[in-house]
């Protein structure tokens, strides 16, 4: 071959190359594009699915067992409210140590939260 026949050989070879490769090239970059979205939206996605497990679990075993503890002891103060309002209508009222007690803690506050600490 001679010098402008092979000049003009490598020319074209070395265009199609570059129209091969830079295509690839261009469809790799925006496969790559699309693949960063979607596994960024999948992550996102995760991130919810976890968070939504998480609060469902916290409700389950924090918020619920809460909720029925702090209700049942709503009920008891209500039943110790009707029992204390009582304790006037009592024949032995005078003497009633339950009465004397709960004058004590009324009087002194102190006093009762160093009982509730023993």
């Amino acid at each position: 071959m001679e010098g402008g026949c092979w000049t003009m050989t490598t020319e074209i070879i070395l265009a199609i190359i570059e129209a091969v490769l830079g295509g690839t090239l261009i469809v790799t970059l925006v496969t790559l594009r699309s693949t960063k979205k979607k596994a960024s939206e999948e992550a996102k996605s995760m991130e919810i699915d976890n968070n939504k497990r998480l609060m469902d679990s916290f409700n389950e075993y924090i918020v619920e067992p809460l909720k029925k503890e702090v209700n049942g002891l709503r009920k008891d103060v209500r039943r110790l409210n009707r029992a204390i309002e009582k304790i006037n209508d009592c024949p032995r009222a005078a003497n009633c140590p339950v009465r004397r007690e709960l004058q004590d803690a009324k009087d002194n506050p102190e006093a009762d939260n160093a009982n509730a600490e023993q």
